[in-house]
């Protein structure tokens, strides 16, 4: 984490959301703005809870690990998000890990400090409550996703949320514990995206040459894991 002094994108990036409407307190000088490098931890599970965090800018993976000890991804985020929140209201350490997938800018709030003034704001307590029935509602929704759809939708997706420009290089062994399959299984998938045209396999990572037919085979459900 890289404390970030530069008054004028602290302005920004704050006005940007508007983020004095989440709180009946003065926040603003409550608040550091952080930046997160790809591939850091935002957080991670079993870890205490320390801070607040309001992402403003970036993206993010969002995984937990199972009782087997693989991990499973429950999500992605980009925009503005707030973590932390359910963690804070249940009294409990991190629940996920949250990896930054580009570089990610987030204000961060001392909980330490500032605990019983959250638990007596009725806009924050408005906010969260929204957001955590919103949160129940894609659950539900990603649960089914993942049961109901083949490898093939569900990896289409994935490649099309974490591909860089036309490359998707990612750890093949990490990506199939997160996808809930087998390595064998999904190399099966990938060779044959490459047989149908869709990817083009390089040495270390696979080519995307035809996204119309990714989309498809993903069925537009992009948004989706």
């Amino acid at each position: 984490m890289l404390i970030i002094d530069d008054n004028e994108l602290v302005d920004k990036l704050y006005n940007k959301y508007r983020i004095e409407k989440l709180f009946n307190i003065n926040i603003k000088d409550e608040l550091f703005l952080a930046k997160y490098e790809k591939g850091d931890f935002i957080c991670q599970e079993g870890d205490s809870l320390k801070y607040l965090h309001l992402m403003v800018d970036g993206k993010i993976k969002v995984s937990v690990t199972q009782e087997n000890g693989k991990s499973r991804l429950i999500c992605f985020l980009e925009g503005f998000e707030m973590l932390g929140y359910v963690e804070f209201f249940a009294e409990t350490d991190y629940s996920t890990d949250v990896e930054a997938m580009t570089d990610v800018y987030c204000f961060v709030l001392d909980l330490s400090t500032h605990k019983n003034e959250l638990l007596n704001d009725i806009l924050f307590l408005r906010y969260t409550a929204i957001k955590v029935s919103k949160n129940l509602l894609e659950n539900n929704e990603n649960a089914s996703f993942n049961l109901l759809y083949p490898l093939e939708t569900r990896l289409a997706t994935y490649i099309l949320l974490t591909a860089k420009g036309i490359v998707f290089q990612d750890n093949l062994t990490t990506v199939a514990e997160l996808l809930t399959t087998s390595y064998r299984h999904l190399t099966r998938v990938l060779a044959k995206f490459c047989d149908k045209g869709m990817l083009v396999k390089k040495s270390n990572y696979h080519e995307i040459v035809d996204f119309e037919k990714l989309k498809k085979v993903s069925n537009q459900s992009i948004t989706h894991l």
